[in-house]
């Protein structure tokens, strides 16, 4: 969303439901495949080279990372900043999503660092979305690394980046917003990956087409694995969905997660969602209590605080729904994940490594908190490692709430 309501997303969904085997986000990158080692999980593993950047004393719900889109003040609702949200939630959110476009072959990224300080004060993951409004064909390399350039003034302050390039390609081409070919697309998202996300290891390209129809419809639009380190969709529930059921998390993500996420290992993370008046309430809680074994590699959801087309918030709002938000958003259930919500995570588990925290920088390393001398020869299923039934952890470690103890 940003320049027009996501339409599209209120009146296709998809009618495929979404199931998923359980697949770990490794904390011990660089393994090769062995005898009797799954190696979908050292694929995974070979994938997850970059730091998500997830803050661990930050707002968390079922071990799902929470943030927030701040109203742009461009709307019903006036210009927010994080700090005023997290003031009035009373916890620091996760992500921060704000929005930029180009619109010459000149990028910068004015709107972007026009928030620096209040990303930078946040300590969130910035979710930056940047919208081409000329032609895909137009961002050349050169375009590119000014975006790159833009994104590094992020990373050089401490901020990681999530760069949402093109966000709803597959949607905004149809109604006008964007410019261009599918092959044009993927020609310019290629650019921007390997100027601003190849060789910083802070920011990570983030694939998030719209929900407007099935998703092999998306395949025109995929860059390919090597060249997206996670993946989204935004999708709205229309009116008249049941946001209490989790057959419609299924019906609105499922076929996607099972297409982009889950054969790659790519994190999942929700950029932007919402809903309206008499909804937003159930489909909060419908997001943050999905199984984690259902949805391993489910990592955050971001919701879109704007009143714009509909009274989206949920915080900057009235008491009654704040409250209810409160309730939701601050019951915890992360006794499994590292952290608390807003909270510093217990000593006890503030070195599990996953793809939402700083990967260690070798299995010896990662196993440090764990039992002596439990670093000697171990490069999967070790301390910290996610673990199932069908990624069991090595000896002398067992799989815990789905980590290896």
């Amino acid at each position: 969303m940003k320049s027009a309501f996501c339409t599209a997303a209120l009146a296709v969904m998809s009618a495929s439901l979404g199931s998923s085997m359980s697949v770990p986000r490794a904390g011990n990158y660089p393994i090769e495949s062995s005898p009797g080692f799954p190696s979908t999980v050292s694929h995974i593993a070979k994938r997850a080279v970059k730091d998500l950047g997830l803050p661990n004393d930050a707002l968390k719900t079922n071990c799902l990372s929470i943030g927030f889109l701040p109203s742009e003040g461009d709307s019903a609702s006036r210009r927010y900043t994080m700090a005023e949200v997290n003031s009035k939630l009373g916890a620091r959110a996760s992500t921060y999503g704000w929005y930029a476009q180009i619109t010459s072959s000149g990028f910068d990224g004015s709107q972007l660092l026009a928030v620096k300080d209040d990303i930078v004060a946040s300590g969130a993951v910035f979710v930056a979305s940047v919208m081409p409004s000329v032609n895909f064909n137009e961002i050349t390399e050169d375009v590119a690394r000014q975006v790159a350039a833009v994104m590094k003034q992020f990373t050089d302050a401490g901020v990681t980046v999530w760069l949402r390039y093109a966000h709803e390609m597959n949607w905004y081409v149809s109604d006008g917003t964007y410019h261009g070919s599918s092959a044009d697309f993927l020609t310019s998202w290629k650019n921007i990956y390997n100027a601003a996300c190849k060789d910083n290891a802070k920011v990570s390209c983030f694939w998030s087409p719209n929900q407007a129809g099935s998703a092999s419809d998306l395949e025109p639009w995929w860059p390919g694995e090597d060249y997206v380190d996670l993946v989204g969709i935004d999708c709205y529930p229309r009116s008249g969905d049941d946001t209490s059921s989790n057959e419609l998390f299924d019906r609105l993500y499922g076929s996607f997660y099972d297409a982009y996420s889950k054969p790659y290992g790519l994190p999942f993370a929700i950029g932007e969602t919402g809903a309206g008046a008499g909804q937003k309430e159930q489909w909060l809680k419908t997001l943050v209590t999905q199984e984690k074994s259902k949805y391993p590699n489910y990592v955050s959801m971001s919701w879109f605080e704007f009143d714009k087309e509909a009274d989206f918030q949920i915080v900057m709002t009235d008491d009654a729904t704040l409250q209810q938000t409160k309730a939701t958003l601050l019951s915890g259930g992360n006794d499994q994940c590292g952290a608390g919500s807003g909270t510093a995570p217990p000593a006890e588990t503030s070195a599990v490594a996953s793809a939402t925290s700083k990967p260690a920088e070798s299995a010896t390393e990662t196993s440090a908190a764990g039992p002596a001398n439990s670093g000697v020869g171990c490069d999967w299923g070790c301390w910290g490692w996610d673990c199932s039934a069908d990624v069991p952890c090595q000896e002398p470690w067992t799989c815990k709430g789905g980590y290896c103890k």
